[in-house]
């Protein structure tokens, strides 16, 4: 007798191979069966049908001639081997051990005691996280717009983030209940659980979020005009996305009667959590070369789901997304067909009146993400080019010299998840910055084509256009950090001089675009913006705020200050390059 455990966790599809030959799939989790030889179909399609079965009965599920025994007998060893089938009946389990070591983690995690929120407090929170002030007006050029509301509490005293909040140090800790989720699919019996708590109130709150989401649709289709055949594309519906969840993010943020914080109104809270796992979807797969989907990539919402539960993204590392199947079907029928709520509908909230503004708060906040993102990739690839010329020469251990490629090293495999070091992801995500920053703009009220500011002038200064005083300065003092090496030990630390100098130059119109970017958020929250300019000190705290997170990133001006004692601070007008300590 053999089991199969989680048979409700199975997908199935027919797909076309590279080979042009038609395949069946069995999508499990994270793992895969492909029967590519036409005669199993019905042996796979019979399979995903049993709850038990005896083995030798699987020789009957051919639509032709009986299989024959030692073929089945393969089959099946190489299924138990995957874990699709079992020798053992697996009894369901109420709380998982992935959840229990999670709650017990969640236990003993330090959490503040008080809420933490950044309007007015922007420079207290920052310091107590970074180390750094930072005054408001700088905030989105810092923390990306979609992240800045996570934090904030609602009307019912949860965190618009739930357990997602970012940064984490700002997340309370906040009763939950949690529950093993038994809808069919790639979440079934996972051992991370489903919220409970949060879908309770996406059922309270379903017909008004549907409505809010409709507003916001309508404002968009009045910037931007579907194509001809009336699908949407993969870069607009992710616009989309941001600029639903900078709704809540304007109405808190703004400098004129902003919400307080606990007390938003729970339907834009909810509105915000699953229009959030939208956008994550969506930039994940933009941003992955290996399955090319550009801005233009035609959706449809049965596209959309088919590419979520066979991508695992109902499944995060704290938990599963606990809509049923029928309420994210009609959350993707709203967003991309524009769903008419059914009944009578509810009354318009008074938020309702600022979804203009906040489709041009987040398409803002597109723009200095773009910029933001863009950057870190260019700094790696100074990264590749200090550690290609370091790992040429030889240093006595202890040295300087060794002791920066140690550095490197380190960071080089902070680096590597990211996969920022590889020139193909980073030219990918460079491309898709280039479609998000141009259209962005477009979408703003008032735009004038002489306006447009292309991101590849942004980052075009050549090697031909870096500082030649900031180049010399690094130089000079790198070598006399080292004690002035000669021959090879000198040329690989003038190649880290000249890699940084030319990422610095890089930085500086970055700083500038971003900086501008960042008056026009100001003006349209009406803030004051700081009298002081812009750094890549105040820029540099995404990664500090970051430590900890899948994508984390290291700072290069941290590795001169850290390991050579060399100060860089870096605006859009000038480069100042300091030694420390003498």
């Amino acid at each position: 007798m053999l089991y199969v455990p989680l048979r409700r966790r199975f997908l199935s599809e027919y797909v076309t191979n590279s080979e042009g030959k038609r395949e069946l799939l069995i999508h499990f989790g994270f793992n895969e069966v492909s029967f590519d030889e036409p005669d199993l179909f019905a042996f796979g399609e019979t399979l995903i049908k049993q709850d038990q079965f005896m083995a030798g009965s699987a020789t009957r599920w051919s639509t032709g001639e009986p299989y024959e025994w030692a073929r089945v007998k393969r089959l099946l060893e190489a299924l138990l081997s995957e874990e699709f089938l079992s020798r053992e009946p697996q009894p369901p389990a109420a709380v998982s051990e992935f959840h229990q070591k999670l709650m017990e983690a969640e236990a003993q995690r330090d959490a503040p005691t008080e809420p933490m929120w950044w309007n007015p407090d922007c420079p207290r929170v920052m310091e107590q996280l970074t180390g750094q002030p930072l005054e408001l007006g700088f905030l989105e050029s810092v923390l990306v717009m979609h992240r800045i509301a996570h934090p904030a509490f609602d009307a019912e005293g949860r965190h618009v983030g739930e357990m997602n909040v970012f940064p984490d140090a700002m997340r309370m800790k906040i009763p939950t209940e949690w529950r093993m989720c038994q809808y069919p699919g790639s979440r079934y019996r996972n051992e991370a659980m489903m919220n409970l708590t949060a879908l309770k109130a996406m059922t309270r709150y379903w017909k008004p979020m549907m409505q809010g989401l409709l507003a916001v649709r309508e404002e968009f289709l009045r910037r931007y005009t579907l194509p001809p055949d009336g699908h949407w594309r993969m870069g607009d519906l992710h616009a989309l996305a941001c600029d639903v969840l900078a709704l809540p993010t304007l109405l808190l943020m703004r400098g004129n009667s902003p919400v307080p914080n606990g007390t938003l109104d729970p339907v834009l809270s909810s509105i915000f959590r699953v229009t959030d796992g939208v956008r994550m979807v969506l930039a994940y797969l933009l941003f992955l070369p290996e399955q090319p989907m550009q801005y233009d990539t035609p959706i449809t919402a049965p596209e959309l789901f088919r590419l979520v539960e066979h991508g695992n993204f109902f499944i995060s590392g704290r938990g599963v997304c606990a809509g049923p199947q029928p309420m994210v079907e009609e959350l993707f029928a709203t967003l991309l067909e524009g769903k008419p709520v059914t009944g009578a509908p509810p009354p318009s909230a008074e938020w309702y009146a600022d979804v203009p503004a906040a489709v041009d708060y987040g398409l803002l906040g597109l723009q200095l993400y773009s910029l933001q993102f863009n950057l870190w990739s260019y700094m790696c690839r100074a990264y590749e080019e200090i550690r290609a010329a370091l790992l040429e020469v030889e240093d006595e251990p202890g040295g300087v010299l060794s002791r920066l490629r140690e550095r490197i090293e380190r960071d080089w495999e902070t680096i590597l998840p990211t996969r920022l070091n590889q020139a193909l992801q980073r030219d990918w995500a460079e491309a898709r910055y280039i479609e998000m920053f141009d259209r962005a703009q477009r979408g703003m009220r008032g735009f004038r084509e002489d306006t447009l500011l292309r991101l590849q002038d942004v980052f075009t200064p050549a090697r031909d256009q870096v500082d030649a005083e900031t180049r010399l300065r690094l130089r000079e003092l790198i070598r006399s950090r080292a004690g002035s090496p000669s021959g090879a030990r000198g040329a690989a630390l003038d190649a880290v001089a000249d890699a940084t100098a030319e990422f610095l130059a890089i930085e500086r119109p970055a700083l500038r675009a971003l900086e501008n970017a960042q008056r026009q958020v100001n003006a349209l929250l009406q803030r004051p913006h700081p009298a002081r300019k812009f750094s890549g000190s105040d820029l540099s705290l995404q990664h500090r705020l970051r430590v900890g997170t899948h994508g984390v990133l290291p700072y290069l001006m941290d590795v001169l200050r850290e390991e050579l004692g060399i100060a860089i601070e870096n605006t859009e007008d000038a480069t100042r390059c300091t030694p420390i300590g003498n």
